[in-house]
């Protein structure tokens, strides 16, 4: 299944930013248009894409001054892109082992004609899996352990950890208790353009409350419908004892969805090449 073309899913209206765009103009650009991702042009041809990522990872916490500092040097360069005729399962699967959620789309003469996102995809597997009966549930997907900070922390210690983690989202506990996530959205939306002291402010202030979690018996398709319907890219998981048994991504999910049919070797392959390539290395700014 999936064999469609990426052509026939990708969004041709392309937002775009140049290079010399100073990172609060993208950024705050990025909040009002509730979009996660610009690409960045020079001399409007693109070069680079500027993510709610690199806000987490180059901006929040880098010591720079948002509004005297092009988006050049922050933004992910070179481009990822693929063909027009790239089927979409082939797509996704570039997606998973970079660890990036948009994949830019070239037409038959080089130039970039779209892009295409998880979040398409997400909606593509849950309209065709309607119907489809599975067993998988989050519980058989889950690993042991979630990236939990207390209510108490510090915006910028919260950030500081999701970077070392390679996290892209944090349960927050108040009182030891489980209440909200703090995710990249979060960091775009209500820290990077509200110009607060993120060490000052603590994390509890910003997160997102309150928490939705799903039980580690809910089926593949029933998470994939619901975080498709609330726009979510993280769901918190929880177990007999309504303790939290793990965090699974939008992207760990999506590849056991039954519209993808993708066996077990195709995964295994695509985890060995994402241990590979999940490295700031690989992220070349400017």
């Amino acid at each position: 299944m999936l064999s469609n073309k990426v052509s026939e899913i990708m969004t041709t209206t392309l937002t775009t930013a140049p290079v010399a765009t100073p990172i609060f103009e993208v950024m705050q650009r990025m909040a009002v248009e509730d979009i996660g991702r610009i690409i960045i042009t020079d001399n409007q041809v693109p070069v680079g894409i500027f993510t709610e990522r690199d806000v987490l990872r180059r901006v929040v916490n880098a010591g720079i001054d948002p509004k005297k500092t092009s988006v050049k040097e922050v933004m992910t360069s070179p481009i990822r892109a693929v063909s027009e005729e790239t089927h979409i399962v082939e797509a996704f699967g570039k997606m998973f082992k970079g660890h990036y959620r948009h994949l830019m789309v070239r037409g038959k003469r080089g130039h970039i004609v779209g892009i295409v996102s998880m979040r398409r995809i997400l909606k593509l597997a849950v309209e065709l899996g309607q119907g489809l009966s599975e067993s998988t549930t989050l519980g058989s997907l889950t690993t042991a352990g979630v990236n939990t900070v207390e209510e108490s922390w510090s915006i910028y210690d919260t950030v500081d950890l999701m970077v070392k983690k390679g996290a892209s989202a944090v349960v927050v506990a108040v009182r030891g208790k489980p209440e909200g996530i703090f995710t990249e959205r979060d960091v775009l939306n209500r820290v990077a353009t509200k110009e607060i002291d993120p060490k000052k402010m603590t994390v509890n202030e910003v997160m997102t409350a309150p928490l939705l979690t799903m039980p580690d018996t809910a089926l593949i398709g029933d998470a994939l419908a619901e975080m498709y319907r609330r726009d979510i890219r993280n769901m918190p998981v929880r177990g007999r004892d309504e303790k939290l048994v793990g965090l699974v991504s939008m992207s760990d999910i999506l590849q056991y969805a039954r519209a993808f049919d993708i066996d077990e070797k195709v995964r295994r392959a695509w985890k060995e090449v994402a241990e590979y390539l999940d490295n700031e290395d690989q992220y070349t700014p400017g």
